[in-house]
């Protein structure tokens, strides 16, 4: 099986949708609690680090559709 995040490095971009589901998966696979705490605490970091991006995007484009219908 394939990992998402080997599909996406061949097709040399990501969105942070695919970025998120990397970092989940990456911690599934590489980071248990008990015995790889930094690397669970590394993926789970950088999930919750693209989860504030996408919010922040979010945020951006509703500003810019305030913006326009202000004009």
């Amino acid at each position: 099986r394939t990992s998402t995040s080997s599909k996406i490095a061949l097709q040399g971009f990501m969105s942070i949708t695919t970025a998120k589901k990397c970092f989940r998966e990456n911690r599934n696979l590489f980071g248990d609690t008990k015995t790889q705490s930094e690397k669970f605490n590394l993926y789970n970091g950088l999930y919750a680090l693209a989860d504030a991006i996408e919010d922040l995007e979010r945020k951006i484009n509703a500003l810019e559709h305030l913006v326009r219908s202000l004009r």
